[in-house]
């Protein structure tokens, strides 16, 4: 039976209905939990594609500017703003290792910092919560400790779906980061999901295939050069009723044969063949044939040259599917409030400042809302004197740069200019179809 709708009016301050997420948020499934974030990290660090589209993504961004922007024209604004500044500069980290540590978060998904800070006594002070380039006794910034993802252990919730931190595993045990002491970067915060969503997504299925490809086509050219070792021993020490000295005899005989190979198993034992030899009776003079085996032999089987599937091409293949995804799924990536790729024209450098603008705007909010305005808040800064974090413009020539390593990545055979693939990425970018070249009369009587 139905519940009546329970009536509400439009000043109660409840939340009644929920995101979904609960603190046990990961599921170890293949493609989730710590087995995603190792899959992630894998494809980044091995294969060539997907680390060279990410080095020339991270160049592009250690190229711009950021400065520090009073509230106004005031001395204590402008005095505030200069003391952000010195905070930024006064930590253990360089700001652009920092952003490539953000970065991170586009093969996760997410990144998480622990937010340390430190009482400003001055130079010579031996412990680290309290040295600095300055001595006026203010909190200021002692850096900004990335937890890596595969630390993670749960995510913890409040009853109404909101983050509340971070339960990290580490050597001494599971430690809880609040949020409150956190920055949390994320390409999506769509449904509230902490791990927003990852560059690499599409491109895991293709990423298999080829690696498994390559693994097949280097152990069957191994094959093809080497040969299989082939060993034929007495049927008695293949026989569950082998003696132990005959299988100790067995044994050593097959860890010969795995030192020809170094793949596991790579040899074929099986029992020795006979041969027929004629032998006459001794009384009648009969003629009768008597089998023999032939004792213990070794021989190389080697493998035919002719394939039945050209692998490089398909190989080459998922190497073209991997780099279109990631390049589109960047593109993607800025298009929250309205400032995403979709909107564009067909520019292909308009299409990556936008993209790469977006994310910036991204990590600005968080820097300045979870980290600027609580330094603040700490130091007793009336708000209407607190300093912001803007950043620069990609500049022409990064963007130059990032175009022209993207196309050596193309260019080396990662990713080919043909019809299908530009179709495809106009439709992953919502860019209009190609128009056809208008036919032109032949001028020729």
């Amino acid at each position: 039976m139905t519940q009546p709708a329970p009536k509400t009016g439009l000043m109660d301050l409840r939340i009644l209905g929920s995101n979904g997420q609960r603190s046990w948020y990961r599921q170890f499934l293949p493609d989730e939990g710590i087995y995603a974030a190792q899959l992630y990290q894998d494809m980044r660090d091995t294969d060539p594609i997907v680390g060279a589209v990410f080095l020339a993504l991270e160049s592009l961004f250690r190229q711009v500017d950021w400065q520090e922007v009073p509230a106004d024209d005031s001395p204590e604004a402008v005095a505030w703003a200069l003391f952000l500044r010195e905070c930024r500069e006064d930590m253990s980290h360089t700001w652009p290792a920092f952003l490539a540590d953000v970065l991170t978060m586009l093969t996760h998904g997410w990144s998480y910092f622990e937010v340390v800070y430190k009482i400003r006594r001055g130079p010579d002070q031996s412990d680290a919560r309290y040295r600095s380039a300055h001595s006026d006794g203010r909190v200021g910034w002692r850096k900004f400790a990335l937890r890596p993802q595969r630390t993670l252990s749960r995510w913890e919730f409040d009853e109404d779906g909101g983050i509340q931190g971070l339960w990290q595993s580490t050597p001494g045990g599971v430690v809880f980061i609040p949020v409150q002491r956190a920055l949390h970067f994320r390409t999506t915060e769509a449904s509230g999901n902490p791990e927003g969503r990852s560059m690499l997504v599409n491109a895991r299925r293709a990423y298999r295939f080829q690696s498994r490809l390559e693994e097949f086509e280097a152990v069957g050219i191994e094959r093809d050069l080497a040969g299989l070792p082939i060993v034929e021993v007495p049927i008695e020490l293949l026989s569950p009723d082998a003696t132990e000295q005959q299988q100790a005899v067995l044994q050593g005989i097959l860890r010969q044969a795995e030192g020809v190979r170094n793949d596991e198993r790579a040899y074929v034992a099986m029992p020795a063949s006979e041969y027929v030899v004629k032998e006459y009776d001794e009384k009648t003079g009969a003629e009768k044939h008597v089998r023999l085996p032939t004792g213990y032999k070794f021989s190389l089987l080697q493998g035919g040259s002719a394939r039945a599937h050209d692998t490089d091409k398909i190989i080459k293949r998922y190497g073209q599917r991997i780099a279109a995804s990631l390049l589109s799924t960047f593109l993607l990536l800025g298009g929250s409030e309205g400032k995403g790729a979709q909107a564009l024209s067909g520019d292909l450098t308009d299409l990556f400042e936008t993209a790469g603008t977006g994310i910036l705007d991204g990590i600005t909010a968080v820097v300045n809302r979870f980290a600027v305005h609580t330094l603040m808040r700490v130091n007793g800064v009336p708000p209407q004197y607190w300093p912001r974090l803007e950043h620069g413009g990609l500049t022409d020539a990064a963007l130059q740069t990032l175009l022209a390593q993207l196309n050596g990545v193309m260019n080396a055979g990662g990713i080919t200019h043909d019809e299908n693939l530009e179709t495809t990425l106009r439709q992953k970018l919502g860019l209009p179809e190609r128009a056809e070249p208008a036919e032109q009369e032949d001028p020729t009587p």
